[in-house]
């Protein structure tokens, strides 16, 4: 085997394994696509069903007592880390989540760059070899 096939060889060799990273990334932000929506939906699930954790509304003349108060201090502090669920951790979670497939796109663009240059590295040895094989 020539220099310029087994440089072929690695230049093919690398343009396959450069797509295989291509498609594997790409997966994943269709796999990060889909729990970003999961996440969003168990958002808007809890914001919808926030307002049962004050159902039913109790008055004085229907719930008094240190078991109410016991109870009433309860639904608060359900409340309260309702809305640090919703609000700060689903939050960050779903900016995690756009962050990682903002990397993900950004390594395909460098990956498709690299490509192009494989790409360009093998037409340039196929007409060297046209070259060699015109001039014997």
């Amino acid at each position: 085997m020539t220099i310029s096939g087994a440089m072929m060889i690695e230049y093919t060799t690398a343009l396959y394994s450069l797509k295989a990273d291509i498609s594997l990334k790409k997966e994943q932000i269709i796999e990060l696509k889909m729990c970003r929506k999961e996440v969003k939906a168990a958002k808007a699930f809890l914001s919808d069903a926030n307002h049962i954790i004050t159902q039913p509304a109790l008055t004085s003349h229907t719930w008094f007592g240190r078991l109410a108060d016991t109870f009433d201090d309860l639904r608060d502090e359900m409340t309260s880390a309702s809305q640090e669920i919703k609000s700060t951790q689903l939050n960050n979670l779903l900016n995690q989540i756009d962050d990682k497939m903002n990397d993900l796109i950004s390594d395909i663009q460098s990956l498709e760059n690299e490509i192009r240059s494989v790409e360009s590295k093998i037409e340039k040895e196929k007409q060297k070899q046209m070259e060699e094989k015109r001039g014997n």
